[in-house]
């Protein structure tokens, strides 16, 4: 009887986070069929709006327990972690992590599903770190899954991130460019290569259906965008212009697609400015936010083309073979395209988003898209399987984990 306890979940709100959750359930049931599966997650009560239904044997806690009130005993031991602690021993076990620990104790696998988590793109990465410090205290097997690591900043952070990867006892990456910066910090016997395992999320039929004999282009709108050098203002203007002149074509439609509508960071709120400065909503259309991840899959499906900011939205379209052209802020984008295509033409850095260059990158998608679209038919198939390997990976390294401490 083996329970699997799942970290590193953020909630359903974001989408991406809920396709990885989804995905990921799914792939470990086809290969250890485990007794029980523990999901911590930052916002329960919006997985069980989004998929709760679809996986009722999934157990979600969530991540914080208790509020932490001012001067409380809690509240204090949360300050002396973070003030003290964690400056003197980066990655030790946050308080609110400490408060599961009874849940740690009963799993035999603990999989961290954070999928960029551990870089510096949300500040220091101590709680994901902090999880699996505890997981290895209470001796279960650890693995972080399908994950894009680093690259770490601080070279002395680096190297003691890279002491804490080396005792985890399997790590699948998820692009090339992280595994060859895990062999750069010396971590590789625990390494394995596979996908993202948003690859194999399913479509469920969502209400919007497209109209016949017209070309749909699908925007995924980011309201993450000042952290990476880029503005709002000068974001929101380039995106108004390309759709300005998208909408010159009268058989051309655009979807608007908010992949994350979590609070401080909304795409709706983005997609909803957009639409409302265009001001033609018999071909400017928002995207429900109240769509779960397979219902956006199978709105973004419908696309002739598209271009998206965050990356599950992108992967979402490439899985679906629809031309694509990924907004990219880190090194995921480009890993990601460099791996299906063999180069990242079809990649926008954050930075350099303007009317021209959204022009010209869209006119390239447009030239090539029988190419494109055949291109990623061929690849699927292996892209899926390695997908697919967390599992088999995961399954074989317990196995003979097992079959060791039986001998």
């Amino acid at each position: 009887m083996t329970q699997v306890l799942i970290v590193g979940h953020s909630g359903a709100l974001n989408k991406g986070c809920e396709a990885l959750a989804r995905s990921t359930i799914d792939i470990i049931k086809r290969h250890i069929a485990p007794s029980r599966i523990d999901l911590i997650s930052e916002n329960p009560q919006a997985d069980r709006s989004n998929f709760g239904e679809d996986l009722p044997d999934v157990h979600l806690h969530p991540a914080h327990l208790n509020p932490l009130h001012k001067y409380s005993w809690g509240w204090w031991r949360h300050k002396f972690n973070v003030k003290l602690a964690q400056k003197r021993h980066p990655g030790l076990p946050m308080y609110h992590t400490q408060q599961h620990k009874a849940l740690y104790q009963a799993a035999d696998i603990i999989i961290s599903i954070g999928g960029d988590t551990f870089s510096d793109d949300y500040g220091l990465p101590i709680e994901v770190f902090g999880e699996l410090y505890q997981a290895k205290q209470v001796g279960a097997f650890t693995m972080i899954w399908a994950a894009s690591i680093g690259p770490f900043k601080d070279e002395k952070m680096a190297q003691h991130w890279a002491q804490a990867l080396r005792h985890i006892a399997l790590i699948g990456v998820r692009e090339n460019k992280t595994l060859e910066y895990l062999r750069t910090l010396g971590v590789s016997d625990n390494v394995y290569r596979v996908a993202d395992p948003a690859f194999l999320l399913p479509r469920h039929a969502a209400p919007l259906v497209k109209t016949p004999n017209k070309r749909v282009v699908g925007l995924g709108m980011s309201g993450l965008v000042s952290r990476y050098g880029a503005t709002q203002q000068s974001y929101i203007a380039a995106f108004l212009q390309f759709a300005e002149q998208l909408l010159e074509d009268a058989h051309t439609e655009i979807w608007l697609v908010a992949h994350v509508i979590a609070e401080g960071h909304n795409d709706a709120e983005v997609c909803r400015q957009l639409a409302d400065s265009l001001q033609q909503p018999e071909r400017v259309k928002l995207i429900e936010p109240a769509y779960n991840a397979c219902e956006i899959k199978d709105v973004i499906a419908q696309c002739d083309y598209f271009i998206g900011a965050r990356t599950h939205s992108t992967i979402a379209a490439l899985s679906s073979a629809v031309p694509t052209l990924s907004i990219g802020y880190s090194v995921k984008a480009v890993g990601i395209n460099e791996d299906l295509f063999g180069h990242s033409h079809y990649v926008l850095p954050i930075q350099e988003v303007n009317l021209k260059n959204l022009s010209d990158k869209f006119h390239l998608l447009v030239e090539r898209r029988a190419e494109i679209i055949q291109h990623l038919h061929t690849r699927l198939p292996s892209i899926r399987a390695m997908s697919e390997r967390s599992g088999v990976e995961l399954a074989k390294a317990y196995q003979a984990r097992l079959s060791n401490s039986n001998q």
